[in-house]
């Protein structure tokens, strides 16, 4: 569990609101000074509607009343507010099982009170449990009080399942699924329930594999990458025997096991994946904040349903706005493409390059399983001939639209308390983003030979880079030095681009450029009844629809985002053309950065 101080919602030196985690609930506990002016009651009474599921509030009161002190005879003016702020809180007050006074005098002429009082949930298991312990009060005037909360019957585990890398479990794993999805019978598709049948059965094939070659692995924080099964059986037999050569011979193993397991990753980092910044922390993986660090529409985040409503309402937020289409009809179309059957050799330049370090989505199967699995001809084919009948008929499989959102930050933000200070990034079936990468490349392809794609959009889009852009930008800059001219730049920022594509418009577009009514049908269907899952930590919420934008981390989202934006390209050229004063204006787009030249 993790405890925090919650200044945000009430931030007053005489209350300590802190919460912790407790599974995927969220829950408060209050602690109150309050002086003889009882200021902490009022600052309570105005801000118990910001605070969730209180556990306990407790401490010094400092009411004397008869309700909670038998030497009191009268009720104190200020029961009927600490009342009504512990019925709002849906608390209860507890009664000790040793009763006593909790504040001792300071001399003897003074009397002894009851002035802590401990309020809780009265079907909270820890209800009429606390206890005083006067026997540790001194130095202190006020008597300890032992409060027992019930929070959880069970203890939580923090378990996964996982399929070691280069283990014989992976490599059965692999050959279960090449056997099966050579027994898929793809030769008849014809319409959208045979699709449906194959997918099903690639789903089943993939889980049922999984299942059976998968292993349960436990989440400590001694949990180490390096760990092998020899580790194991060497500590185990240290731990049987205790005696000083079983530890030496497992240090001995440890030592072994870091050597060999950091020699492969320099190899690898150095021969495939070519990516030395993966040795760098700022690669590594970022806790996100606590989820009540987040505000949405002026309010807390205090439980996880709040987080989830935040996150969909903030990255859905086009949801059925109405947008001008008239933008596109000052765009010339385009003639047919001609879209034949996607080929062997597509399929294998596709996923050539794409990195083993991918995270699976929720079939477990990450890049390097595929290349194994297309390097296998009748695999190939029986995915070629889905990837084919999806275009023609003009449709893509249900499993393949159910998708996991993972939260992450963007960097260098001032703060990180609204869902606009993250993004959510796409885990997809990867069966289904290898044919969309198939499909991308091709569209980059007849886009840009056919110009409907702008030159000067560089983001998104295959053999341009940033490098292109700075290129570009610094030729500009220096031919206008040469002209003795002033060069003027405004660089500007698409909020939430990917999130928030309109699908409508984005259809007419691929229309304008002239795709064929099989593609343009297949895309109709490829964006809609979608489906995401968010991810925040360890936390996952349940299912969201979802009928804007293409998700950031589909094989699609690059090329599609540059489709959207090809037409608002053009029209702002053609506009600065048909100015009657000349203006040296130009435009450069990388997807949602964007710079305005002049």
């Amino acid at each position: 569990m993790r405890f925090s101080l919650r200044k945000d919602l009430i931030n007053h030196c005489d209350i300590n609101v802190i919460d912790f985690h407790n599974g995927q609930d969220v829950n408060f506990i209050i602690n109150v000074y309050s002086n003889s002016n009882q200021t902490a009651l009022q600052v309570l009474r105005n801000n118990t509607r910001n605070i969730g599921i209180i556990i306990v509030m407790t401490d010094n009161f400092n009411i004397r009343d008869s309700n909670w002190d038998p030497s009191i005879q009268y009720h104190s003016i200020h029961i009927e507010d600490l009342m009504f702020i512990a019925d709002s809180l849906d608390l209860k007050l507890a009664m000790l099982i040793n009763l006593g006074p909790t504040r001792f005098a300071d001399n003897q002429q003074g009397f002894n009170s009851v002035l802590d009082l401990v309020f809780m949930n009265p079907n909270n298991s820890g209800f009429n449990k606390h206890t005083l312990n006067p026997d540790i009060c001194l130095p202190l005037d006020h008597v300890p009080l032992i409060i027992e909360v019930g929070i959880k019957e069970k203890n939580i585990d923090y378990t996964f399942q996982a399929i070691k890398k280069d283990s014989e479990k992976e490599e059965a794993f692999i050959k279960d699924i090449v056997k099966d999805i050579r027994n898929i019978d793809t030769s008849g598709l014809k319409n959208q329930v045979d699709i449906q049948r194959c997918t099903i059965t690639l789903s089943t094939t993939f889980k049922d594999a999984w299942s059976i070659h998968s292993m349960t692995k436990r989440i400590t924080k001694h949990s180490k990458e390096w760990w092998n099964e020899q580790c194991t059986m060497y500590i185990n037999k240290y731990h049987e025997t205790g005696n000083i050569n079983s530890w030496k011979a497992f240090k001995l193993v440890i030592q072994n096991a870091k050597r060999t397991f950091f020699d492969q990753k320099i190899q690898e980092i150095a021969t495939s994946n070519k990516r030395p910044w993966d040795l760098m922390n700022w690669v590594r993986k970022k806790n996100l904040p606590a989820i009540e660090a987040i505000y949405h529409k002026g309010h807390p985040c205090n439980n996880l349903m709040a987080l989830w409503n935040a996150l969909y309402s903030s990255y859905n937020s086009t949801e059925n706005r109405s947008i001008n289409m008239r933008l596109l009809d000052r765009i010339n179309q385009y003639d047919d493409i001609d879209w034949p059957p996607f080929t062997g050799q597509e399929f294998i330049n596709a996923i050539a390059k794409c990195s083993n370090a991918f995270l699976p989505g929720p079939d477990h199967v990450i890049w390097r399983h595929l290349k194994t699995l297309i390097s296998d001809k009748t695999c190939l084919s029986k995915i070629m001939n889905i990837a084919n009948t999806c275009i023609t008929v003009g449709y893509w499989p249900d499993q393949f639209k159910e998708s996991t959102s993972v939260i992450i930050p963007k960097p260098n933000k001032a703060s990180y308390n609204i869902p606009k200070a993250f993004r959510p990034i796409v885990l997809l079936n990867t069966m289904g983003k290898l044919i969309e990468k198939v499909i991308s490349h091709r569209l980059q392809f007849h886009l840009s030979a056919n110009k409907f794609l702008d030159p000067n959009q560089l983001g998104g889009i295959r053999q341009w880079s940033t490098i292109d852009t700075g290129m570009y930008l610094m030729h500009l800059i220096c031919t206008s030095w040469a002209k003795e001219c002033h060069i003027s730049i405004i660089v500007f920022d698409i909020m939430q681009f990917f999130p928030l594509l309109n699908h409508d418009f984005l259809h007419l577009c691929l229309a304008k450029a002239g795709l064929n009514a099989n593609v343009l049908r297949f895309f109709r269907n490829y964006h809609s009844n979608r489906s995401t899952t968010y991810v925040w930590n360890n936390f996952t919420s349940q299912k969201f629809a979802i009928s804007v934008g293409v998700g950031q981390g589909s094989a699609l989202s690059p090329i599609l985002s540059a489709i959207y934006l090809a037409p608002i390209i053009k029209t702002f050229k053609k506009r600065i053309k048909n100015l009657k004063e000349k203006i040296h204006t130009d435009i450069l787009s990388f997807i949602n950065d964007d710079l305005l030249i002049y």
